[in-house]
């Protein structure tokens, strides 16, 4: 059928777009805004990476897209755009221990970078993790702003941030690192079930157990959660 093969593209994609090295020196920028466990996780277990979720699918989609669109129309875009496939590194002294930094913004232009998001609706302000990942960008490509730009079946939304974006930052994040590094990423984590740090909603401590409709809300939350794996 057509939609298996459109799906095994899209899983082969998703897996040459976001594989890499798990080292304890170099970090990659969605790995550190995410729970430290699941990239270990995912060394361990890639075959539960990825769902066969539509909604993943469209945000995939939406983000490549505009990418595509930045780059063929960039004259009438972004005259001033510099890229949107480049791979950054930059170094940094955490606690004595140097540790490379990596990361691979979407659109990058002279004086701003850009951070493209799929949502299910309109927010009324940026999510936490988008945030740090977008200020991890400028600072590994040393711009003082940053646009974070949410489509949604709804409408477009953008954030605008100004700011310089110093080392501190980026070893604050890392001193920070924890599993999960926000509570509400065990609820939607494909791992959830054999992870020993998993935090479980108060209501429902000690069953671990969730319902069908639940378990359906996940798979249209999960867009908001892989949308930092960039």
């Amino acid at each position: 059928m057509a939609i298996e093969r459109i799906f095994r593209a899209y899983l082969d994609f998703m897996n040459e777009k976001y594989k890499h090295e798990h080292l304890p020196d170099k970090v990659h920028v969605h790995d550190l805004v995410r729970c430290k466990h699941k990239s270990e996780l995912e060394v361990l277990f890639p075959e539960g990476s990825y769902k066969l979720s539509p909604v993943l699918f469209l945000g995939e989609a939406v983000d490549e897209f505009v990418k595509n669109l930045v780059t063929n129309y960039k004259e009438k875009l972004f005259p001033d755009l510099v890229s949107t496939t480049s791979e950054i590194e930059k170094k940094v002294n955490a606690n004595g221990v140097e540790i490379t930094i990596i990361g691979r913004p979407d659109i990058i232009i002279n004086d701003s970078v850009i951070e493209v998001k799929y949502s299910r609706t309109p927010e009324d302000k940026p999510l936490e993790h988008h945030i740090a990942q977008l200020k991890l960008y400028m600072y590994l490509t040393d711009k003082r702003k940053g646009i974070l730009v949410y489509f949604t079946p709804h409408g477009l939304r953008e954030f605008i941030f100004e700011e310089e974006i110093g080392e501190d930052y980026v070893i604050e994040l890392i001193n920070n690192w924890k599993s999960p590094r926000y509570e509400w990423e065990c609820q939607y984590c494909n791992y959830r079930e054999i992870c020993p740090y998993r935090i479980y909603p108060a209501e429902k401590k000690g069953t671990g157990d969730i319902s069908e409709k639940e378990e359906k809300k996940e798979e249209v939350k999960e867009i908001e959660i892989k949308n930092n794996a960039k």
